[in-house]
């Protein structure tokens, strides 16, 4: 029997669909990213990075990616927001591997059957699967990271969870984060600042509009680094910064409140759909971190 594969259903539209050229985009970034002069240091065991068009981020992608050793790698945990579908669980999809124009990505049925054996997943339909670009948006960055290499997928989308739920989901997570041939790729952009957004906050202290998005977004990178969940949350609560990925970056850092080990996260690169001058603008802010142990 054929396997049930979700389809590139961005591909074209979000990302290039043709494979040489995507293969090349990604490629360049890389190189780019590479040519910073960003230190090596240890292989990134978990990475944040963001999920837009890649003519908008595919470069700050490159910066979390870099920094993974393909060769480490057996399976790959990657945790997206849910943008359309209603859920206040973290959902597997349904689907046996997923499809991009690099080739395909098999999901890791053993860890599906222990995460569903849990009772706190739910299984999702292959529309929403094929609707939702959080996870998608970063497939051909692994293909291409990962190369021939054998390894398995875990997709898991996230839902509106609760702070009890995040550190549920933390706690269930925490073993798989103990193995150093399990990699965790999180997938959120930061502030979606603008009315469209129905998010406006200002801090005219810091000039002009995206000076401030800067500011704000900033200030929740460096509370991700502290590694303190709590911290993270009251962060939220006072600024309600649209980073729609928050709680899978809060799963991630329940996931090091867990952990027997000692964890450091740096943010190394930032940057805006666009710069932000006057209240009839719009604008989506991108970061990428690399989380490493101590």
């Amino acid at each position: 029997m054929p396997r049930v594969s979700r389809s590139p259903s961005h591909a074209g539209s979000w990302y290039e669909k043709e494979g040489t050229k995507l293969e090349q985009q990604i490629e360049g970034w890389l190189a780019k990213a590479k040519a910073s002069g960003q230190p090596a240091g240890p292989a990134a065991r978990a990475i944040i990075a963001p999920h837009a068009g890649y003519s908008y981020c595919g470069h700050v992608m490159a910066h979390a990616y870099q920094h993974i050793d393909p060769d480490s790698v057996r399976r790959v945990f990657l945790l997206g927001p849910s943008h359309y579908l209603a859920t206040r669980k973290c959902v597997l999809s349904g689907a046996q591997e997923y499809a991009t124009p690099l080739g395909p990505l098999p999901i890791d049925a053993g860890v599906y059957a222990e995460l569903q054996a849990t009772g706190a997943f739910e299984a999702m339909d292959m529309d929403a699967d094929e609707t939702e670009h959080s996870l998608e948006l970063h497939t051909p960055y692994i293909r291409k990271i990962m190369g021939s290499r054998a390894f398995s997928l875990v997709p898991i989308m996230v839902g509106a969870l609760s702070t009890e739920g995040e550190a549920r989901y933390g706690a269930l997570l925490a073993p798989y984060l103990a193995d150093p041939c399990n990699l965790f790729i999180i997938s959120s952009d930061f502030c979606h600042w603008g009315s469209r957004f129905r998010y406006t906050f200002t801090n005219k202290g810091q000039g002009p509009i995206w000076r401030s998005i800067q500011w704000l977004d900033e200030l929740g990178m460096r509370t991700i680094e502290q590694c303190d969940p709590a911290a993270f949350t009251a962060y939220q609560q006072k600024y309600q910064n649209t980073i729609c990925g928050r709680h899978p970056i809060a799963v991630l850092l329940q996931m090091v409140a867990h952990s027997a080990a000692k964890w450091s996260i740096a943010f190394n690169c930032y940057d805006q759909s666009s710069k932000a001058t006057s209240s009839s603008d719009s604008s989506v802010s991108y970061a990428a971190a690399v989380m490493t142990p101590l």
